[in-house]
């Protein structure tokens, strides 16, 4: 799949917006439910790695 660099921005400001609905979420129970802030942690960790990776390929191909 070719992506276009509006396509790759876009996906990146989602992911921008997904982390920070997480971010917001793990305050909120990270003291209640260790099992779905571990989730979420996780998750998060997955996304900003993600983000990292679109980014360069932005950088590479500017």
């Amino acid at each position: 799949m070719n992506l276009s660099f509006k396509d790759i921005n876009f996906i990146i400001e989602a992911i921008d917006s997904l982390i920070e609905k997480y971010q917001g979420r793990l305050n909120q129970i990270e003291d209640i439910d260790e099992d779905e802030a571990s989730d979420i942690g996780n998750d998060t960790m997955f996304l900003e790695s993600l983000r990292r990776k679109l980014a360069n390929s932005l950088n590479n191909n500017i």
